[in-house]
């Protein structure tokens, strides 16, 4: 089973539609530091790192990487 966040869940006035989807929570970790960056020019935080963990799911999904939601 997969692990997956919604980024919409972190920061819901963000509007950002974007599943990042990894194999574990490591994978997932650095997925998610790298999308805050990139996605959102937010440098990852003790906090932001504790908010992200805290929506962590697991689920099934047939890709890996960072997923636009339709």
């Amino acid at each position: 089973m997969s692990k997956f966040l919604d980024c919409g869940k972190i920061n819901p006035t963000s509007g950002c539609g974007h599943i990042l989807v990894a194999e574990n929570e490591e994978e997932l970790l650095q997925l998610a530091a790298g999308h805050a960056k990139d996605g959102h020019g937010v440098d990852p935080s003790p906090a932001l790192l504790l908010i992200v963990k805290a929506n962590i799911e697991e689920g099934e999904f047939e890709s890996s990487g960072v997923v636009e939601r339709v």
